[in-house]
């Protein structure tokens, strides 16, 4: 495999990026202006496959190499991590394409009580689901920075100065993190753009 501990930690922090970018391009409740519909909710699916579809593409680059690593298992599981909250992203995107759906089919009905009732419930599922996208999202791109920041190789400065030690012990190897990323996330309360 073509592969050096500079460019899996590359990859994994430009995964880590295009979680963020589409994390900054979620719709928000009750703003005018980024308000959620259903042509943006679509375009985020389109593009949260892609993503999914990247992270399975760089898996499976890595595991089909005949001379797999340990280093390169490290690599593999950071991108598998990000997979499990990429996948709950879809399905809340998933859940929002629904609902906006349902607004749209009942938009004739909005001034029935009982429509009213339903719509609001929708309306609650919505900001519940981009809720849980965003959160989401930060833990796929949290669990990739975290990755590579471990498939990392150690500063050019380091390296130079264990060189030019007499008693330089090997360089410790990269553990993988025993911390899951939703534990270890910073709050996901506020979203920050």
């Amino acid at each position: 495999m073509n592969t050096t501990p500079v460019c899996d930690a590359r990859a994994l922090r430009s995964a880590a990026e295009n979680f963020d970018a589409q994390r900054g391009k979620l719709p928000i409740p009750g703003d005018p202006l980024r308000g959620p519909d259903s042509v943006t909710v679509a375009k985020q699916i389109s593009e949260l496959g892609k993503r999914i579809t990247a992270l399975g593409d760089e898996i499976l680059f890595r595991t089909a190499s005949p001379d797999l690593d340990d280093h390169t298992a490290r690599v593999v599981m950071g991108f598998a991590v990000a997979v499990e909250p990429a996948g709950e992203v879809a399905s809340a995107l998933g859940s929002v394409a629904h609902q906006l759906s349902f607004l749209e089919r009942t938009e004739h009905l909005r001034d029935q009580p009982d429509a009213m009732d339903a719509r609001e419930a929708a309306t609650l599922v919505i900001v519940e689901a981009l809720g849980l996208a965003d959160a989401s999202l930060g833990d796929a791109s949290y669990s990739l920075y975290a990755a590579a920041a471990a498939a990392s190789p150690p500063p050019r400065q380091l390296r130079a100065a264990r060189s030019r030690s007499t008693t330089a012990a090997p360089l410790p190897a990269a553990a993988p993190s025993t911390v899951p990323p939703a534990a270890a996330a910073p709050s996901r309360t506020a979203r920050g753009r």
